[in-house]
């Protein structure tokens, strides 16, 4: 087992050479005796292993439309497909016993290391090894590879996250356990204590066309937060550990944009659940709202720090 786990790990990582997702899953295949297909965030496919027949229900659907339709996320969401999703750090197994393949998911990213899609391999044709997992992972990380370098895909992936960081201000997403694995690309690597950043780059007289150029200046100088454009504003998602929140030091490489550009910026309280992420916004716009008309010199202002002024 141990020689057999070896030599396929030597096949799959000389699949660092090939090019094309599709290329990839059927050399894959080759070596993992299983098929795997691929869908983005919104379960739209992106490529599958050739030349596959299978009874498996969830292939079949995906394979024959394209996509999934409600019933199927419903189905997801019932078996708890979507919790376990969640709580996957990037592999993990999907099992249900109204399903006769088991299959494993991982997931996929974009050069910002936001998660842009899936891929799925199912035991249709053969049992999985207690290796599969292992090796399974080398593929996502083969694919990941391969959405780094589209950028289509890169653009998708900001696209995404601000559709979700969007949805969950505007109270779109009522059945929350439908949106479980999604919201989690936005919490992903976040801390203990999580707070909203609305920034106004109108005073510095950028208007809407600059938006997503000031964005992308805001992301690349702090990889590490989460950007947004909405509603004429920059939201950034950032947290820390430290329980009381030091604006200057916790968003210490945006400060000099802030200040070189005249922006000024509302934060809300710490909170730990996306699903309130409008009662933050509301704090975040009211601490900026506060500030712009306070004309007390400052650019950063703190809901907890002005709550009684508002």
């Amino acid at each position: 087992m141990r020689d057999s786990t070896t030599n396929k790990r030597k096949q799959l990582e000389a699949l660092k050479n090939v090019k094309g997702i599709q290329c990839i899953l059927n050399k894959a295949y080759k070596i993992l005796g299983n098929p795997i297909l691929t869908h983005d965030d919104e379960y739209k496919l992106i490529a599958y292993t050739d030349n596959i027949t299978t009874d498996d229900p969830i292939w079949v659907e995906i394979v024959t439309n394209g996509t999934v339709g409600p019933e199927r996320l419903e189905f997801y969401k019932n078996e708890y497909f979507f919790d376990t999703v969640a709580n996957a750090e990037k592999i993990t197994f999907l099992l249900s016993d109204k399903l006769k393949y088991d299959r494993i998911f991982g997931k996929i990213y974009d050069k910002d290391y936001i998660q842009v899609g899936c891929a799925c391999m199912v035991a249709c044709n053969k049992p999985f090894d207690e290796t599969d997992p292992e090796l399974f992972e080398i593929v996502c990380d083969l694919i990941t590879r391969e959405l780094e370098e589209d950028e289509f895909y890169n653009q998708y992936g900001q696209s995404y996250l601000e559709t979700l960081v969007s949805g969950l201000i505007d109270g779109d997403f009522k059945d929350k356990k439908l949106y479980t694995a999604h919201v989690e690309i936005v919490y992903k690597h976040l801390k203990t204590y999580i707070y909203l950043s609305v920034v106004d780059v109108n005073q510095c007289g950028a208007g809407p066309a600059q938006l997503a150029y000031y964005r992308d200046l805001f992301k690349n100088t702090e990889p590490a937060f989460k950007y947004s454009v909405y509603s004429n504003y920059i939201l950034i998602i950032f947290s820390t550990e430290n329980v009381v929140m030091n604006a200057e030091k916790d968003m210490n490489k945006l400060n000099q944009i802030f200040i070189e550009n005249n922006m000024f910026v509302g934060i809300s309280s710490s909170f730990e659940n996306l699903f309130e992420l409008h009662k933050y916004y509301q704090e975040a716009t009211d601490a900026l709202n506060y500030g712009i008309n306070s004309h007390d010199g400052g650019q950063i202002f703190l809901y907890d720090e002005v709550r009684e002024k508002i």
